[in-house]
């Protein structure tokens, strides 16, 4: 596109999120996209969190933080598997991606408890993912949990502090 495009890019104020979506927006400037940044209010971006009530999901462009997970099955299934009301298979899939190669492959993968095949299968879906790119995760958050030797009761996990009867000894 010789005289560059615009393109709505729609996020939230959390955290980094909209600065984020600055950088985003001045990289894109350069390539020459103009993008029309939006930053909303949580309430007013997630809505009611499911299609037709999510300015989020319903969106043409979106930018959204993923928190972390102990397995890859949230980020295989809910913004990338077809969307299917019944089984709630893509219920964040605001890119409207539909494969039915991915769909399979991510399926399999959380399905087979051999690691060797689920490598394999990794690669094709981010082969797969790579060709079409319904999503990108620009980075990821790189949790640290401090505490010390007398301490205990403290469990570090994916989502924060797990404190159980935490004591100082």
């Amino acid at each position: 596109m010789p005289n560059g495009f615009a393109a709505p890019l729609l996020t939230l104020a959390l955290a980094e999120i909209s600065d984020f979506a600055q950088i985003i927006q001045q990289s894109a400037r350069q390539i020459g996209v103009d993008i029309n940044l939006t930053v909303e209010t949580s309430s007013k971006y997630y809505g009611q969190a499911v299609f037709g009530q999510s300015d989020w999901l319903d969106g043409e462009m979106s930018l959204v933080n993923y928190g972390a997970r102990a397995v890859p099955n949230i980020f295989l299934q809910a913004p990338l598997q077809s969307i299917n009301a019944t089984t709630g298979q893509g219920s964040w899939n605001a890119a409207r991606f539909s494969n039915p190669t991915y769909n399979q492959l991510s399926k399999d993968f959380v399905a087979t408890p051999d690691l060797t095949t689920q490598r394999r299968l990794a690669g094709q879906i981010e082969r797969l993912l790579l060709d079409e790119t319904p999503v990108i995760y620009a980075y990821f958050y790189d949790w640290l949990v401090a505490t010390q030797k007398n301490i205990t009761g403290v469990y570090p996990a994916i989502t924060g502090l797990f404190l159980w009867n935490a004591a100082k000894t």
